[in-house]
């Protein structure tokens, strides 16, 4: 090809891309007609941002016959403008748009137009509980009280296998299993984490089986407070109550755009010409897939149900136990003014939330227990100054949460974490290697909001699924973000030994101090 057909092919191919990109811009047929009296929410950034990208194709494709000499110069307008969305994030506006079905708002007409300003702000979240609520008095009807577990854990000692403790005179024999304590304890202080902590509980009885935290009995108040973010962890009130309002199965398909990672775009709005990636239920669970969940929060759950559902797991309540804890939180929008995005960032797990270790381990024995959650109790039994038993505990039920069905469903979901999900590499490893596919659980990765420094990670699972002897965990690890050691990895080696043991039958046995 010689010079003046390569230049003619180059002078063709460059009109034809400029005609392509101006007929793509300005020929309305190939958008679908809005739908009409449907009002949704979408980003002031966003919109800002499209009629931005129109007018400077436009105003490219019209210069492009004349050189242009203020090119770098505008390139830098553009350029600041853009970051000025970035910053005004917060507007919202309301637009025309595809259909999309705000039922499962269960009343809540939040698309209303004359309900809001143009300009909505976030609302106020309603009152922290975690000051306003706790569970002391209630439940237990102990000669002590409720026990204060960082003064108890001062005292623990062993004879014939069975750990004891002394608390405001009396002699407390505790729930608490010597070797999963050991295994528990170890592998917390082994991790070199800032904080850390891991409960174990017998699903259907409420028996405290373990209650370690690194760095000895320092920092036993970790175990009771509830300091983390529930991150992802929230995914389980989500699917349940999707399972429980829409029939959700495990290998039904979502729809969904922009990845997995980041609410971003309005990526969480429906959008039947731009969904262009699918994933089934379980993966989205096992894989913690934020996107998937955020469709899942909007259009099969909505903010009403995971408040019901949340209360239903106790949030926001006062968990009966004869231990003092501090009431887990999860704070969300009111109902009447809450925007999508706060839906879909509560379903997510990016909502404003706080959880403590019991209560993580809480919600997988609930499921295990087809769907029934006991109270957590770690006192077995109390003797006097002479040595005469007083007290002995009974198992109680706080209630029903799920359907057995549901919980079926949910134990399915938490099986996918393991199998091809976030904890897939951790526990396909020596220990827990051949009993994988026994193995449920569910991982939560989230900065701390008030140090984003602190990186919080958890994991709640159980193990083994089909056992009379199974067990839920909760462990919670705050570390530095770039630490390689996370909740999961705590979580995998402590299993690793309780399937040992559970394997030999000498779960207790005795061990000196």
């Amino acid at each position: 090809m010689d010079f003046l057909s390569k230049k003619l092919y180059r002078n063709s191919l460059k009109f034809l891309v400029k005609l392509v990109i101006s007929n793509f811009i300005f020929m309305p047929q190939l958008y679908a007609a809005p739908a009409k009296d449907v009002t949704i929410l979408y980003s002031q950034q966003n919109q800002n941002k499209s009629s931005a990208s129109k007018k400077y194709y436009k105003n490219k494709y019209e210069k492009s016959k004349k050189p242009s000499k203020n090119k770098k110069n505008y390139a830098s307008k553009r350029k600041s403008k853009s970051n000025s969305f970035a910053r005004n994030d917060f507007k919202t506006v309301y637009v025309t748009a595809q259909p999309v079905l705000f039922s499962s708002y269960s009343g809540t007409s939040i698309i209303n137009p004359k309900k809001f300003s143009s300009n909505t702000v976030k609302v106020k979240a309603m009152t922290d509980p975690r000051e306003s609520l706790n569970n002391h008095g209630t439940a237990f009807n102990t000669p002590f009280g409720q026990i204060d577990w960082p003064e108890v854990a001062t005292k623990l000692f062993i004879r014939n296998g069975k750990v004891y403790s002394f608390y405001k005179g009396y002699r407390l024999e505790l729930t608490i299993d010597p070797q999963l304590q050991d295994a528990s304890e170890k592998y917390l202080s082994q991790s070199k984490i800032l904080n850390g902590s891991t409960a174990i509980i017998e699903p259907k009885t409420g028996r405290v089986l373990a209650l370690s935290q690194n760095g000895g009995n320092r920092n036993a108040l970790n175990s009771v407070s509830s300091r983390a973010p529930a991150a992802s962890l929230m995914k389980i009130i989500t699917a349940s109550a999707a399972i429980e309002k829409k029939n959700l199965n495990p290998y039904d398909l979502i729809s969904f755009r922009g990845g997995c990672g980041y609410l971003r775009n309005g990526n969480w709005l429906a959008d039947p010409i731009r969904d262009n990636q699918k994933i089934t239920f379980a993966k989205a669970f096992g894989s913690s897939c934020n996107t998937a969940f955020a469709r899942i929060a909007l259009y099969d759950v909505g903010l009403s149900s995971l408040k019901s559902f949340a209360e239903k797991f106790m949030f926001n309540k006062p968990i009966p136990s004869d231990i003092k804890l501090q009431t887990s939180m999860f704070l969300l929008p009111d109902l009447d003014s809450a925007t999508p995005l706060e839906v879909a960032e509560a379903g997510a797990g990016f909502g404003a939330t706080r959880l403590n270790p019991i209560h993580a381990a809480l919600l997988s024995a609930a499921i295990n227990n087809q769907g029934i959650m006991m109270a957590p109790y770690i006192v077995e039994a109390a003797y006097n100054s002479d040595g005469k038993e007083i007290y002995r505990a009974k198992s109680i039920q706080i209630g029903r949460i799920v359907s057995p069905q549901t919980a079926s469903k949910i134990e399915t979901l938490m099986l996918a974490t393991i199998s091809s999900g976030t904890s897939r590499r951790t526990f396909h490893k020596a220990g827990t290697r051949a009993e994988a596919d026994e193995i449920g659980g569910k991982t939560g990765t989230l900065l701390d909001p008030e140090n984003r420094d602190v990186l919080y990670t958890w994991f709640s699972g159980i193990a083994p699924l089909n056992s009379p002897n199974s067990i839920a965990i909760g462990t919670v690890v705050a570390s530095p973000q770039n630490w390689v050691v996370r909740a999961s990895s705590v979580a995998q080696t402590t299993l690793a030994d309780y399937l040992r043991l559970e394997k030999s039958d000498s779960r207790v046995a005795s061990r000196s101090n």
